[in-house]
């Protein structure tokens, strides 16, 4: 099997093995954004809000939109317990496939869901939001979401090395402690007078959008490739059991 039949191959199989945790992400996409959307309303239209309010903003943008990249079902709510994932992958080690079609199928999955169901959760805010409208126009909402695309592609780097070089149980753990190290930040963030979500706005209010976009951008490729690369080599010292 060549390393372009594998790639296919898996990307095959994980859209029916995984759409409909696919299209879980998504629903929960637009459950978080229309209840988010009520919050950014309300902030823009009354200055005088609690600066709690403002943290949740914040940490929900910094844990939830990388989780548009991963699928959610019930392979995954269960890897502390049953490591779906680790015996998916003894099984591809058992067959012809590149260990580098493996992580390039996985990456691929994420690059095609993560701007779908990104762009679907902020289509979503902009709709019900109308004095998120009347703050920006769609362009700069747009620059806005592509800012949090790039920062989310970085910390899935991150999670495909969990998911694919390490047990159910180090990627959970890897997974909690990220969402605690962002509670952290923006509680500490907050409790300084600094709001990351409206910092971002304000930026692409003042133009500064492309700095922000091709920055990311490039700290996204390179955490994308250096996890590809130590991805494979995890992958290859791995030693994984049915």
């Amino acid at each position: 099997m060549t390393q372009r039949q594998a790639v296919q191959y898996i990307c095959v199989y994980l859209w029916k093995r995984e759409r409909f945790g696919i299209i879980f992400t998504l629903l929960f996409a637009i459950y978080m954004g229309s209840v988010i959307s009520l919050s950014i309303d309300g902030n823009l239209e009354n200055k005088e809000v609690p600066e709690v309010l403002n943290g949740i903003i914040d940490w929900i943008y910094l844990t939830m939109f990388p989780v548009f990249g991963l699928v959610m079902n019930k392979s995954a709510f269960g890897m502390w317990r049953d490591d779906y994932y680790s015996k998916r992958m003894a099984h591809w080690r058992t067959m012809p496939i590149p260990v580098a079609s493996i992580v390039q199928a996985r990456f691929l999955q994420t690059i095609v869901i993560l701007p779908v169901i990104g762009i679907c959760f902020l289509f979503l805010q902009y709709m019900i939001a109308p004095n998120l409208r009347d703050a920006v126009s769609p362009v700069e909402w747009l620059e806005n979401g592509l800012i949090w695309m790039c920062y989310s592609f970085i910390i899935n780097a991150m999670y495909v090395l969990l998911e694919l070089g390490y047990s159910g149980k180090r990627y959970v753990l890897g997974y909690s402690g990220y969402m605690g190290v962002t509670a952290i930040v923006t509680a500490i963030l907050t409790w300084q007078g600094i709001h990351l979500f409206e910092e971002v706005l304000r930026a692409t209010e003042e133009g500064h959008a492309f700095v922000f976009i091709i920055g990311l951008g490039i700290l996204a490729v390179v955490a994308s490739w250096l996890s590809y690369r130590a991805t494979i080599n995890r992958i290859r010292t791995r030693s994984i059991t049915f």
